[in-house]
């Protein structure tokens, strides 16, 4: 038993009481000088923290400056647009890094995109309808005159025909007009022979009228039978009336001359307007034709199918925006490029004829020989870069398009030689 003067152990609240008013500032800093020490230990520890960020700051600026002159210089060491000279002196100006790489080492290592040099997107020309033959499928090689669509051309034959048709009407009519100037220039020349044989008369009975007045006055002037000078004078009167027949038929054969020359210049008309239509239907035969053959739609040049548009028994119209316009996407995959953004800074050192090495992500152990073709002559003013064309030489006996593909990631590394030249 507990005696009376034995003390009460303490209560549990009562020991949470006690840590409670130990975890107080007051009492743990305590008052006077224990106060003043405490106020000054958060500055301190303020102050080794922002010389610590200083510190940190100042070494990411010195190694991101050393990574940037790294980047200028060129490969082993050899200056780039802006970096430093070998020997030590002030930098070079841009413009001269090209000549300031050693021949035979790299220029640029870059990412680059590969796309076919020439590629089509495949339509009927000219031709709406439906779709009834389909001859290939996706990766296909095709030859250049390859039927690969049709189109239903029941329309367009009937107008092939009928303007087949028209030709032969023009054709008949300008026979016609032919065999009617030719009949026109044949009257014309019997028109004109009629006219010289009634000139011819004409002067003949102007003799017989001279002939016979002479014979009159010798009968007048002579003593001689009253029979005599009337039968010179009947003759005189036939004469006359010889001639003036004759001076009329002359002037019914120029004038009929004159009607069939008139004839002849409508029969010339005739001609060439004939001929005219014979021409413009010519002219639209040929159209319907073309456009019949149209309908068969065939490969323009050898290549790869990409990708097939229509399936059979759609409809195409390529002059419709609402309707498919192509058929497919073909290329010639023989001719590869690979499209390299170039920033603006390092395009001084690239040059067209430079040798280089073509890898693709999906093998980089298979290297490819390429030159640089062309520089486009256009900058992009977003990204800094200017565009520029790697011409990919595929290696002998090995298919287009068996691993190459348009649109391929690959890496391109360019060189301070022309393409060709023996490595050193």
């Amino acid at each position: 038993m507990a005696t009376a003067n034995e003390t009460p152990s303490p209560t549990i609240n009562g020991e949470l009481i006690n840590r409670v008013q130990q975890l107080r500032l007051s009492d743990q800093l305590g008052t006077g000088r224990g106060a003043s020490r405490g106020s000054w230990l958060p500055w301190v520890l303020c102050g080794i923290m922002a010389i610590t960020w200083a510190g940190v700051g100042v070494r990411w600026y010195r190694v991101s400056d050393s990574s940037g002159e790294r980047a200028l210089m060129g490969p082993r060491g050899a200056p780039g647009a802006t970096g430093p000279s070998p020997t030590g002196g002030t930098p070079s100006p841009a413009g001269t890094n090209a000549t300031q790489t050693a021949p035979g080492e790299l220029i640029l290592q870059i990412k680059g995109t590969l796309t076919p040099f020439v590629q089509l997107n495949l339509s009927p020309i000219d031709v709406s309808g439906e779709v009834t033959e389909i001859n290939f499928k996706e990766g296909d090689r095709v030859k250049q005159g390859q039927l690969l669509a049709k189109i239903r051309d029941a329309r367009f034959l009937n107008d092939a025909t009928s303007a087949s048709a028209n030709v032969l009407g023009a054709k008949a009519q300008l026979a016609r007009a032919e065999a009617t100037e030719a009949a026109t220039r044949s009257r014309i020349a019997k028109a004109e022979s009629m006219e010289e044989s009634a000139n011819a008369r004409v002067t003949k009975a102007r003799a017989t009228v001279v002939q016979a007045t002479l014979d009159l006055e010798r009968a007048q002037n002579t003593v001689t039978s009253i029979a005599v000078r009337d039968d010179a004078t009947a003759k005189k009167a036939i004469a006359e009336a010889d001639e003036k027949a004759a001076r009329a038929d002359v002037t019914a054969a120029t004038k009929e001359v004159e009607a069939l020359k008139a004839d002849l210049l409508a029969a010339t008309a005739g001609i060439q307007a004939a001929a005219a239509e014979v021409t413009g239907a010519k002219a639209r035969k040929d159209e319907a034709d073309r456009i019949l053959e149209n309908c068969s739609v065939l490969a323009p040049i050898s290549g790869t199918i990409l990708t097939k548009s229509v399936e059979r028994g759609a409809l195409v119209s390529p002059m419709s925006f609402n309707v498919a316009a192509g058929i497919c996407t073909m290329a010639d995959l023989s001719d590869l490029e690979a499209e390299i953004d170039v920033p603006e800074k390092q395009i001084a050192r690239i040059k067209p004829g430079l040798d280089c090495q073509v890898a693709a992500d999906a093998d980089p152990s298979r290297i490819y020989s390429a030159y640089i073709d062309r520089i486009m002559p256009i900058a992009d003013d977003s990204k800094n870069i200017i565009k520029v064309r790697v011409k990919v030489k595929l290696p002998p006996g090995e298919e287009p398009g068996s691993f190459l593909k348009p649109k391929m990631s690959s890496t391109v590394t360019v060189y301070n030689r022309p393409f060709g030249e023996k490595k050193k």
